[in-house]
């Protein structure tokens, strides 16, 4: 009996009712043939899917899924685009009838949206409905009714559009194509970028509204990686770390939760950890770019600027973005590759001109060149006019006065934005500055505040710390003169006070010189 024979056989006794006869005449002449190359792999799925129906009539759901998976994964290379598109539709109604919404929801997105029938839609705006995707849900459902197709062929070309303006850095040219994609064809999708765009922007707030609306409506891996760079920036690190999990738990196959993960571990100072899992996520996906982002923040929290360079390099490769050139930029600025640094942040202003973080980036990398820092000033300060409550700006120009001399400059500066910016790392900026002010008692208050905010902040816990030393009374100064009428003592007490005097203004002058912040402490912002 011929191949064909068969499977026509098959499905007769299955429209029949007779299921248990079509099961053993699909043990019998369809299994063995599957493997045969002899046969031409379209006649063999035929086989396949003849056996894997016979299972299903059967209720012998798994039975089913696994004969077709196997059928299909050993001959993928052979056979036709619709026919594995037929097998995908298969797999999708097992995935279905076994409850399973979310890999049915899966098995349907592989099939490319140009081929996808009414039915396709149907069953994927039902599987969203059941996972609580109500935007996809709606969507999908869109697509099933007459006209549809076209509605969202017009919609998916809008995302591409957007993508590729976002690779260009024109998030305001993206972020408007999205909003009208939005309107005409709401997707959580839509929603992840446009939250990439406003992060790339700046406006960490409502980037932080716009992908927790995402991840509500399904599209918690869409932007994965900005949405952890997000809550990194803010010093949100249990919100790095439940993203994390998320992710994880949704898919440990997938990069995205793995890249989050080592961003947290970064966050805690686990660098060799966090460098081992960034590993595990660029070898899960060696094109996405979050693996490379979250390795060049652990290389940084190692202390490995030029290695963080590297990574980071290949991370604005694969995904060009703001955000990943001012991570460049700030480690080729450690690595002390100060020509490399203007070249990258300088594009970067060419593409975004007049933008506050661009602006801001220029003049950080100038202000390390003495012959340039007027100009870095001047930008600067521009960055700020154009937005108060950027913190770079705000750090890159306090950093600037305090290596001209003029801390009373920086110290006004913060007294300014700090209202608006109330970090932890904006507190720990002023306190540095008072303490070079020799402000102590405001400097601790400064640092207390931090600390509340972020009580894993190293840079302010060792502030905190040295300003306590400092403002502790120095006992060798305590008792210098008890005197007796002994001329003995008198000559002892005067030895004894002229060694304590002296060991103690040569030891203060060192300790106080040890204890305060140097110039150097503010090369983060520059």
């Amino acid at each position: 009996m011929s191949h064909l024979a068969v499977a026509d056989e098959i499905a007769e006794l299955l429209a029949s009712d007779l299921g248990e006869t079509a099961l053993q005449l699909a043990e019998l002449e369809c299994r063995p043939r599957l493997h045969d190359a002899s046969y031409p792999a379209g006649e063999r799925l035929r086989l396949a899917r003849a056996l894997a129906a016979s299972l299903r009539a059967a209720n012998q759901h798994r039975a089913a899924l696994r004969a077709t998976a196997d059928f299909v994964s050993a001959a993928r290379g052979q056979l036709a685009a619709a026919d594995v598109e037929a097998a995908a539709r298969d797999m999708a109604d097992i995935r279905w009838a076994l409850g399973e919404a979310d890999l049915c929801l899966a098995q349907l997105r592989q099939i490319p949206r140009a081929h996808r029938a009414a039915r396709d839609w149907a069953r994927m705006a039902r599987c969203a409905a059941a996972l609580g995707q109500r935007a996809d849900a709606a969507a999908f459902g869109a697509m099933a009714r007459p006209g549809g197709a076209a509605a969202a062929h017009e919609g998916v070309a809008a995302l591409a559009r957007a993508a590729e303006l976002m690779r260009r850095l024109d998030y305001a040219a993206a972020g408007a194509e999205l909003r009208r994609a939005g309107r005409r064809h709401p997707s959580a999708r839509a929603t992840a970028l446009l939250a990439a765009c406003r992060f790339n922007e700046g406006a960490d707030g409502q980037a932080r509204a716009l992908f927790e609306r995402a991840a509500a409506g399904g599209a918690a891996f869409d932007e994965a990686g900005a949405h952890a760079a997000l809550l990194a920036r803010t010093g949100d690190r249990l919100g790095v770390h439940a993203l994390a999990r998320r992710l994880l738990a949704a898919d440990a196959a997938r990069a995205e939760g793995w890249a989050a993960m080592a961003r947290f571990l970064a966050m805690a100072g686990r660098a060799q950890d966090a460098l081992a899992v960034a590993w595990k996520a660029q070898a899960l996906a060696p094109r996405l770019a979050d693996g490379f982002l979250a390795e060049g923040a652990a290389q940084l929290a190692a202390g490995n600027a030029p290695d963080a360079a590297a990574a980071l390099r290949r991370a604005h490769a694969l995904a060009p973005s703001a955000f990943a050139c001012a991570e460049l930029v700030r480690a080729l600025v450690r690595a002390e590759q100060l020509h490399d640094a203007f070249v990258h942040a300088r594009d970067m202003a060419e593409r975004m001109p007049r933008h506050p973080a661009a602006l801001a980036l220029v003049g950080a990398v100038l202000a390390h060149s003495p012959e340039s820092a007027d100009k870095a000033e001047a930008l600067l300060a521009a960055a700020l006019r154009a937005d108060r409550r950027h913190a770079p700006a705000v750090d890159a120009l306090a950093a600037l006065y305090v290596a001209r001399g003029r801390v009373s400059d920086a110290r006004a500066l913060l007294e300014s934005h700090l209202p608006e910016i109330p970090t932890d790392d904006m507190h720990t900026r002023y306190a540095d500055v008072l303490t070079l002010a020799n402000d102590l008692p405001a400097a601790a208050v400064s640092y207390a505040a931090a600390l509340d905010l972020n009580p894993d902040n190293q840079r302010a816990r060792a502030g905190y710390d040295r300003v306590g030393r400092l403002m502790q009374p120095n006992p060798d100064n305590d008792n210098d003169n008890d005197s007796d009428s002994d001329s003995d003592n008198d000559n002892d007490n005067d030895n004894d006070n002229d060694d304590g005097n002296g060991d103690g203004d040569g030891d203060g002058d060192d300790d106080e010189e040890q204890l305060l912040p140097m110039e150097s402490d503010f090369s983060d912002a520059l």
